[in-house]
């Protein structure tokens, strides 16, 4: 699947889904471990991580929320 779309994928699901354990768990292991829940900054801090993650990241935290 492409970055891109995997990208879009994962943040769909977290915004649709931000108290679901796979979106914590997504978010904790991107950003910050002690995260205890998901803003909408924190969506935004994640969209602008996956920008610069690699390909390898994006397809680890696709498979935890897909």
């Amino acid at each position: 699947m492409e970055r891109l779309r995997q990208v879009e994928l994962i943040l769909e699901f977290i915004r649709s889904h931000p108290e679901s354990y796979a979106s914590l768990a997504v978010c904790r292991r991107a950003l910050d471990p002690g995260l205890a829940y998901i803003s909408r900054d924190t969506i935004f801090e994640l969209e602008e991580y996956l920008d610069e993650a690699s390909g390898e990241e994006i397809a680890a935290y696709y498979s935890i929320v897909g």
